[in-house]
């Protein structure tokens, strides 16, 4: 069951693909909110563009927000669906250690894969030299402590995070969770039905879905896919400040 997360894990190719103008003009934007001008006006930061723009929902200075751009009929961008990116995002760029894609798809091949990682988080936590990689490395920890693996992928320095843990009261079963900042927040579940490996993708963005719909052979390991749109969808582990909780 693990190794179908290594297809999860290749979406950060697809994300990846959105690099190209023509690709990502489909994808949900990635943009930092500045500055607060007015009461319901914003200061943001798109790529290396900086524009000012409204938002009836109140937003964070310095977060990140994926969101659906469009323009008015008088040439005035607008902004739908925000949806703040989880905090350990941004922590996750300025680490050192981390397993990189390829890593991953060989890792979730062995049959001892979550002893090999724990072993590796414990090495490198014991070699942290520095405040953000024993951050970083002592959340991945608590995280398994908490029954959840959080795997970090680095793909040519774009940075995502994969979660996955047992589905509850369902045998064969696996719940996961990623981002991704082409692609933004995925969720779903890969299970057995009638002898058939099925896999649930949920997405944020219509056009994430049709994305994925598009390149479903980088999705290999299932016999069948079910792809929709969510509300909604947060993290299993989000990190925390404090790493007195790890027991063990």
């Amino acid at each position: 069951m693990l190794n179908r997360l290594a297809s999860v894990a290749k979406l950060a190719q697809i994300a990846q693909a959105g690099d190209d103008f023509s690709f990502n003009a489909t994808l949900p934007i990635l943009l930092k909110v500045l500055a607060r001008t007015r009461a319901d006006e914003y200061l943001l930061r798109l790529g290396n563009t900086t524009i000012k723009t409204k938002s009836q929902k109140e937003l964070l200075i310095n977060q990140f927000y994926w969101a659906n751009m469009s323009k008015s009929s008088v040439g005035a961008i607008i902004l739908s669906r925000l949806t703040q990116m989880p905090k350990m995002a941004q922590v996750l760029e300025k680490a050192s250690n981390k397993l990189l894609d390829q890593d991953l798809v060989k890792l979730f091949e062995k049959p001892k894969a979550l002893e090999m990682y724990k072993e590796f988080l414990v090495e490198k936590f014991a070699q942290a030299s520095n405040h953000f990689d024993f951050y970083i490395l002592g959340n991945l920890l608590l995280s398994l402590h908490k029954g959840i693996a959080s795997f970090v992928i680095d793909q040519k320095d774009r940075k995502s995070i994969l979660q996955a843990k047992s589905s509850k009261n369902k045998k064969h079963s696996l719940d996961f969770y990623a981002y991704y900042p082409n692609l933004g927040p995925i969720n779903g579940r890969i299970y057995l039905l009638e002898d058939k490996m099925v896999g649930d993708f949920g997405v944020m963005y219509e056009s994430v879905k049709k994305i994925l719909e598009t390149h479903q052979e980088s999705l290999n390991g299932f016999d069948r896919l079910n792809i929709y749109v969510l509300e909604d969808i947060e993290p299993f582990f989000e990190f925390e400040e404090s790493l007195l909780d790890i027991k063990g």
